[in-house]
């Protein structure tokens, strides 16, 4: 007998665990095992390092940390919001299911499909322990370990899911307290320490010895803390730890929570419009396109505005990048290293650099995402404007908010000019460091193509899957490369880097072609 508050939930699992996209995530995953595989299997054969097994183990187990929390939060963080911004949550809700119903359809049955892509790995992950090393035990314990954290993620991307409107501010909230989890209770040790060390607090009367064991408890919830354990040589702990038993908790909290706030957040369903940022949702003066753009330097403000988020967008972008510098002085003064005008300078040089490619990586998942999805591009086509003319007036507009962010680069090569200069002196005094630098360039902008065109052909997920595709070709291409150069030799090492640029240039040549006739099929389907 089947219930009717599980229809919505069978039909959703069978929908996930038979799409095209997860078969070929199972199919990537496997990828990853192998690529991590070979190269250990061979290190470890010539001696450069023991125990493979447990390398291999440490390598597969943090990928899939790293690749559970970027795509976790962009597919379970658009559960309930994808039905918001379709405007098809009131039709659900007129088919009297019940919340419990909806969120167990839109969210458990991802869940259940995530969870079925990391088992499908444990026959292949069992090769460690054959490999030595490492325990049937610690598989075990850093298995259930990923699992424990993929509950929590979901459920906490879920519950962000029913309290805001659109994915984007659900996905960025939901990475900000992740942010917080991971990170937190080692500044909050940091702080402690600080107040002991320089303002004489005694940490043993009062409060201090609470919060002294809830920074400990919070530290203990981490699987990153768990999973540093767990690679110990001698590792005998139980399977079922502490994190996994919190991280359990936690996230039938936040299902909880999902639950009694589900009604009262989406009690009224306001009218589609493309997701703008919280800062221009009133249409007001400044917001409106000045007289001088009009034409086709309207797409271009557009994107600016709407997109990057204009003038406070640029200045909020800028106030995250001060607060990483920030970060980064505060970290060296607890660590007691000598805050110097060189320390300053190359901070401000890769805080720049880094935080403008993860943005321009952020922009280009959705610089033609919201066209599509708002199905905008059939009326940009009615523009005396051709494709290629459009798209790049859309790029620019993307460009002008976020490149500013290297005025901190500038700033920096002001305060170090002799760093720089000896830096660039030894880059180009040694060819393979040179081609090594231009290789690393040539393969952003490859995974910036990526991006666009996987946001173009993806309903979600589009950034997380080009990172994912990235690596695994990445790893596979520079893989085959090494055995190529160890059985030609020594002499054409200074070509392999070249070699590999244009292998780069033709790719993001196809990728450049293939986005703009994606764009005129997306216009023709609207």
């Amino acid at each position: 007998m089947k219930l009717p508050a599980l229809a919505l939930f069978e039909r959703a699992l069978r929908l996930e665990t038979r799409s095209a996209v997860i078969c070929w995530a199972r199919i990537g995953l496997l990828a990853i095992i192998l690529i991590t595989l070979l190269p250990i299997q061979t290190l470890a054969r010539s001696g450069w390092y023991g125990a493979p097994g447990l390398r291999f183990l440490q390598e597969l187990v943090w990928v899939n940390l790293v690749f559970i929390t970027l795509a976790g939060l962009s597919y379970f963080a658009s559960a309930i919001t994808e039905e918001k911004e379709e405007m098809t949550l009131g039709l659900l809700r007129m088919t009297n299911l019940n919340p419990v119903a909806i969120l167990l359809g839109k969210s458990t049955s991802r869940l259940i499909g995530a969870i079925l892509l990391l088992l499908v790995q444990v026959p292949f992950v069992l090769l460690a322990v054959t490999l030595g090393g490492v325990g049937l035990h610690q598989v075990a314990a850093a298995y259930v370990t990923l699992l424990a954290y993929l509950f929590l993620l979901c459920n906490l991307a879920l519950l962000f899911s029913v309290v805001f409107r659109n994915t984007a501010t659900a996905t960025a909230i939901a990475l900000f307290v992740l942010f917080l989890f991971f990170f937190g209770p080692y500044w909050a040790a940091g702080i402690e320490r600080s107040l002991a060390t320089y303002y004489h607090v005694d940490l043993h009367h009062s409060i201090w010895p609470v919060v002294t064991k809830t920074i400990e408890i919070w530290r203990r919830t981490t699987p990153s803390e768990r999973l540093d354990a767990i690679f110990q040589t001698g590792f005998a702990e139980p399977v079922i730890s502490f994190q996994v038993m919190s991280d359990l908790l936690l996230g039938v909290l936040f299902f909880l929570l999902a639950w009694l706030l589900f009604d009262p957040c989406t009690r009224e369903e306001k009218d589609a419009a493309p997701a703008r940022r919280w800062f221009w949702r009133r249409t007001s003066r400044p917001s409106r396109i000045p007289q001088r753009l009009i034409g086709i330097g309207a797409i271009s403000w557009k994107d600016f505005t709407f997109i990057s988020g204009g003038r406070i967008g640029l200045l909020l972008k800028f106030t995250i990048v001060g607060l990483l510098i920030a970060l980064c002085n505060y970290v060296a003064y607890e660590n007691d290293s000598k805050i110097t005008l060189e320390f300053e300078g190359g901070t401000l040089i890769w805080i720049s650099l880094i935080t403008t490619a993860v943005w321009l990586a952020l922009e280009a998942s959705r610089v033609f995402k919201d066209e599509v999805r708002w199905k905008t591009l059939s009326s940009l086509m009615t523009l005396p404007f051709s494709v290629t003319h459009l798209a790049y007036r859309k790029v620019i507009g993307v460009l002008m908010g976020t490149l500013p962010l290297l005025a901190f680069f500038i700033v920096g090569v002001v305060l170090v000019p002799n760093d720089v200069g000896d830096f660039l002196a030894n880059v180009f005094s040694h060819p393979q460091t040179f081609g090594m630098m231009l290789v690393a360039f040539f393969q952003y902008i490859l995974f910036l193509h990526l991006t666009a065109y996987l946001s173009l052909v993806l309903k979600r997920g589009a950034l997380p899957i080009a990172v994912a595709i990235q690596y695994l070709g990445g790893s596979f291409f520079l893989g085959f490369m090494s055995v190529f150069f160890f059985a030609i030799g020594n002499r054409t090492a200074e070509v392999i880097p070249f070699f590999i640029i244009l292998i780069c240039i033709f790719l993001t040549g196809m990728l450049h072609r293939a986005i703009g006739v994606r764009l005129v099929r997306a216009a023709a389907e609207e």
